[in-house]
């Protein structure tokens, strides 16, 4: 491949990176979750290695992502493999986040008039 191509790689990776680490992901998951988009299903000593990280140290990353919708495995004959959803699962999460603090807010507008009408 061009030296050009690895450039673009690298530059769009560490973009994504970023961003995704504006979403609330760490910088550790959402390298994990690009390597997992771009490898496809791959087991934990795998991802652990390209990573450079210890496969012990992977495991809370992989449940993390896995609770968050962005990630599940597979059971096979060999053991499990990991795999990415789809990024449209990035949408759903901040739904699930913008529904709990909507959730949040009703609960601090109800204590709120119930702590004015309790002071008054």
């Amino acid at each position: 491949m061009p030296h050009g191509f690895y450039a673009w790689v690298t530059f769009f990776t560490a973009m994504f990176n970023v961003n995704l680490m504006e979403l609330g992901l760490s910088e550790k998951e959402a390298l994990l979750y690009l390597l997992l988009l771009r490898s496809g299903p791959a087991p934990a000593s795998s991802l652990a290695k390209r990573l450079q990280i210890k496969r012990v140290s992977l495991y809370p990353l992989l449940e993390s992502l896995t609770e968050r919708g962005m990630v599940a495995y597979e059971q096979t004959p060999t053991g499990r493999k990991y795999i990415s959803h789809d990024p449209i699962c990035l949408l759903d999460l901040l739904e699930k986040e913008s529904a709990q603090i909507r959730h949040r807010m009703e609960l601090a507008k109800r204590c709120v008039e119930k702590l004015h009408s309790w002071t008054v």
